[in-house]
Order: structure tokens, then C-alpha cells, then sequence
């Protein structure tokens, strides 16, 4: 083969995984919660552990500024979503907060992709 002929070869495509579903259940009983963003915090969590695959997330600023979350919002999210037994947080002074959703009781569930 000659690199004229490189150069039209395709490619192959890279699979890629696709993310774990949504639950469903955890964001009806997120949006049932007041405050205007606890149900954008609950969101940006689920869809964040959705493509990690994995029920640990850090709430990193890139995250909260991704769905325009201030931390005020934030933090009061985190604080209603936890009192609901939604989530347990990790938070230390300076640094970011670690989230582990509990979905352990979480049927049905949506595709997120």
C-alpha cells in the first residue's frame, strides 16, 4: 500500500461504553424537594455517576459552573438532599465535596444515552 492509499484508509472506530442508566426515582424524589436547584444539583450528580459509572462523585467547581449552580445553591442542595437520605456527603474545609448517591433501592430506571 502506498501512503496515497494511507490516506483514504477508514479508521476504525472506537467504541465507546455507553453510561449507566439514570435513576429515575432518586430525581422524582430530588425534584419533590424545595429550593430552586436541588433538583439541578440531583441531576448534575446522576448524569456525572452516570457516565463515571461509579455512585462517588466530587462536586468539583467545573461540575457546579457546568449546570450555572452557585455554591451558595450548592451547598444548600447538598445539605436538603442528604437530610432526604438521598446522599451521604464528604465535606472538608477547603476542599471539594465527595457525594456518594444511594440508589440502592432505585427501580425503575431511563437510558441516559
Amino acid at each position: 500500500m502506498n501512503h496515497a492509499q494511507d490516506a483514504h484508509a477508514p479508521h476504525p472506530l472506537l467504541k465507546r461504553k455507553s453510561p449507566a442508566p439514570l435513576p429515575v426515582g432518586f430525581l422524582t424524589r430530588a425534584a419533590q424537594l424545595p429550593g430552586g436547584r436541588t433538583l439541578a444539583v440531583a441531576f448534575a450528580l446522576c448524569v456525572q455517576a452516570a457516565l463515571t459509572g461509579t455512585t462517588t462523585v466530587t462536586f468539583a467547581t467545573w461540575l457546579r459552573k457546568k449546570y450555572a449552580i452557585s455554591s451558595d445553591a450548592a451547598l444548600d442542595a447538598l445539605d436538603r438532599l442528604s437530610a432526604a437520605g438521598l446522599i451521604e456527603t464528604d465535606r472538608r474545609r477547603g476542599r471539594f465535596a465527595v457525594v456518594k448517591l444511594l440508589l440502592q433501592d432505585e427501580i425503575p430506571r431511563a437510558s441516559a444515552g
